[in-house]
């Protein structure tokens, strides 16, 4: 059932592959290459910057041959255990519902770091012995941990969309959501999105608020073409009470929804003065970090705009009436208190990383386990003890103060 409230780009996203935007070759070769899969052929790794459309057409082609799309995000199964128990049981096993499968693997570049040795071996191995086609996605091909991936793939390199093309995509959903949208504001708002169809769709809709959208609506926008200084933009969104002037006061902001939520939270109780309009800010604020954490569990990604309305309009029209706020914003205390944790970590962690190899234990599990023990050893043997041990582990001094405490 769809809401008012829904993202566009969720509520219009393509029946099937004819309607993905750009993409009518790309499709064609997928389409082919399901209709010949067997055991151990090469998966399809499609490739593009974020927005071009790459999970939209897995869907479409899905839709489009009636096939059971299962999907999994690389960054959650990145160890060889995670990927075998995840993207291995979704390639070996047949559909529930008498369909064929499609299996999706988004944002394979997730893949990375020590903490995912032999995901992408795994991987590898899965594909080789699928009994079912394989849609992967990426976002940058250049990465070198990507060169293995791609010996066992057909690689596609989406194109990106014209600013024709943006436009009269985004001029059909206007219409579709009786919205007049002008013909100088589809091309400002197409040229702006920089080939990203998802960046138009959401631009769109939050300049939609009325029955029509001209040249003049854009001005709003033109904070995201240059880089905002988080301090102005929280500032913009606590001064107002028009939803029309918030909305898009983080647009230029280089920064994860994640912090934007702790400078508000840290600001706010400073702009604010009554009791309600506090509560139904933070009530805002609560909304937002809600869909924040069910983006982290469950990859959500349509969630976003809700984070970015609660934080923008939601603060914004908790207010009674427009203020005035005199204060400089203040940096979250949280992130000064993580600054200080990590300089006062550092020894421990040297420690851990010089010990693993040796104790054949990982970081992590030092940190937790073993390292107490030698804190507690080296204040209750002393120095003898430690100096044993900073000759048997070859340990530097700042490692060994750390030790004796």
């Amino acid at each position: 059932m769809e809401h008012k409230s829904d993202p566009w780009t969720h509520r219009h996203r393509p029946k099937d592959a004819s309607e993905v935007i750009g993409q009518a070759a790309a499709a064609q070769t997928l389409r082919t290459h399901i209709a010949k899969h067997r055991r151990g052929a090469k998966a399809i790794l499609l490739a593009g910057p974020p927005g071009i459309g790459k999970t939209t057409l897995a869907y479409a082609i899905a839709a489009e041959l009636d096939l059971e799309i299962i999907e999994v995000n690389a960054s959650d199964a990145r160890g060889k255990d995670a990927m075998n128990a995840t993207v291995g049981q979704a390639a070996f096993q047949m559909s529930l519902f008498g369909r064929g499968r499609l299996i999706l693997i988004d944002e394979v570049d997730g893949i990375s770091g020590t903490s995912d040795r032999g995901g992408m071996p795994a991987l590898i191995d899965v594909i080789e012995r699928s009994a079912h086609p394989i849609i992967l996605t990426a976002n940058d091909l250049t990465l070198d941990k990507l060169k293995p991936l791609k010996k066992a793939c057909v690689v596609l390199e989406l194109v990106p969309p014209t600013a024709a093309d943006i436009a009269a995509l985004i001029t059909r959903v206007a219409h579709a959501q009786s919205v007049l949208l002008e013909q100088e504001a589809a091309m400002g708002i197409a040229r702006r999105s920089g080939g990203d169809l998802r960046a138009a769709i959401n631009d769109l809709q939050s300049l939609a608020h009325g029955v029509s959208v001209s040249r003049d609506a854009l001005d709003l926008l033109d904070a995201r073409d240059t880089t905002v200084d988080l301090g102005d933009a929280l500032l913009r969104v606590l001064r107002t009470s028009s939803a029309d002037i918030a909305l898009p006061a983080f647009d230029g902001v280089g920064e994860e929804p994640d912090t934007l939520l702790q400078w508000m939270d840290e600001n706010l109780a400073r702009a604010y003065t009554t009791p309600a309009e506090i509560a139904r800010a933070y009530g805002a604020l609560s909304d937002a970090d809600r869909y924040l954490g069910r983006i982290r569990r469950w990859q959500h990604y349509r969630f976003y705009v809700y984070i970015y309305n609660l934080l923008t309009a939601g603060v914004a029209l908790a207010k009674d009436a427009k203020g005035t706020v005199t204060f400089t914003p203040q940096r979250p205390e949280r992130f000064l208190k993580m600054w200080i944790a990590k300089q006062r970590h550092m020894k421990r962690d040297a420690l851990a990383v010089t010990l693993s190899p040796h104790l054949h234990k990982s970081q992590k599990s030092l940190r937790k386990d073993t390292m107490p023990y030698l804190r507690y050893m080296g204040e209750k043997r002393g120095k003898a003890w430690v100096k044993t041990v900073v000759a048997r582990y070859g340990l530097d001094p700042e490692q060994a103060s750390w030790i004796g405490g």
